[in-house]
């Protein structure tokens, strides 16, 4: 369930950490796209959430919300690249950041729906599909469940059918997409 953004104008926790946990991970990921530093980017994502905190009742809808974090997001870790310029040259081994904005956002809105429809698989589905997503294969599946691997190709038949049943939504060539770069067909 999507947090109600008066709630949050309000300054109802429980919503706002319904907000934070469900687009941290995200904001953590683009910051860290652009500055190539974990620890800097969940600094600068913690900071862009404590601002929003600060001006909850300026809050109009989760979209602007989710719009304001990012361009804080993106601005503070370009002016921090801008202000640490000179370590970024004497290190070689740091590239120049590549992104798109508008790409990046609409890659994580895709993968947030991904995710949330995995989440209404049957448990035993779900964990096929979280355990492909680490990387394993059928076989290492099947070891880690106690379970045959046609049992465990059943599972992921069954679960890929539901869930693109319910992305029919989401382009399903991205999800192909998806499928063969996560897991590696």
């Amino acid at each position: 369930m999507v947090p109600d953004y008066i709630q949050i104008q309000k300054g109802n926790t429980a919503a706002f950490r319904q907000f934070f946990e469900g687009f941290y991970p995200a904001l953590c990921f683009f910051a860290n796209k652009i500055l190539l530093d974990e620890d800097v980017a969940n600094d600068i994502v913690q900071e862009a959430f404590i601002l929003l905190w600060e001006k909850k009742k300026d809050i109009r809808s989760l979209r602007s919300a989710k719009s304001y974090l990012f361009k804080f997001v993106k601005n503070r870790s370009l002016n921090y690249l801008r202000d640490n310029q000179s370590k970024n040259i004497a290190n070689p081994e740091h590239p120049e950041p590549s992104f798109s904005y508008r790409d990046f956002v609409i890659e994580n809105e895709t993968y947030r729906l991904i995710y949330d429809a995995i989440k209404t698989l049957s448990p035993q589905e779900k964990r096929v599909i979280e355990f492909t997503l680490d990387g394993m294969k059928n076989p290492e599946i099947a070891k880690q469940l106690d379970v045959s691997v046609n049992t465990i190709k059943t599972l992921k038949s069954r679960a890929f059918k539901t869930l693109r049943t319910r992305l029919k939504g989401v382009s399903f060539h991205f999800f192909m997409l998806f499928y063969t770069e996560l897991l590696g067909f």
